[in-house]
């Protein structure tokens, strides 16, 4: 299975659990999913859902300078974003027990 028609699917909250630890620019949070182990996500899709989810009303941002280059935008959890990322984590528990239990009796 192409794990990155698995990753579409759950995007949203692998991006806001990483932004319920900390409030993370867009190139943050492609890294820390990385090392979270999503080596097949794309900088492009986590732009993109990063400004789905602003727009949504999901996210705060702000801009902070940078010695380094160009300003950076960063991204937060708001209200919205914490009960969006509660309601997704207990679908998502859900339908991963579901499947832990159908490929128990595949595997056995």
């Amino acid at each position: 299975m192409d794990s990155s028609q698995l990753l579409k699917g759950v995007l949203d909250l692998a991006v806001l659990a990483v932004l319920a630890k900390r409030d993370s620019y867009g190139y943050d949070v492609v890294r820390s999913l990385r090392e979270a182990g999503l080596d097949d996500v794309g900088d492009a899709s986590v732009y993109g859902t990063l400004r789905r989810l602003f727009k949504a009303g999901a996210l705060n941002s702000y801009v902070v300078a940078s010695d380094e280059g160009p300003h950076r935008k960063y991204y937060g959890l708001n209200d919205v974003g914490r009960s969006l990322l509660a309601s997704s984590a207990t679908r998502w528990t859900t339908f991963a027990g579901t499947m832990n239990d159908l490929l128990k009796e595949v595997a056995s």
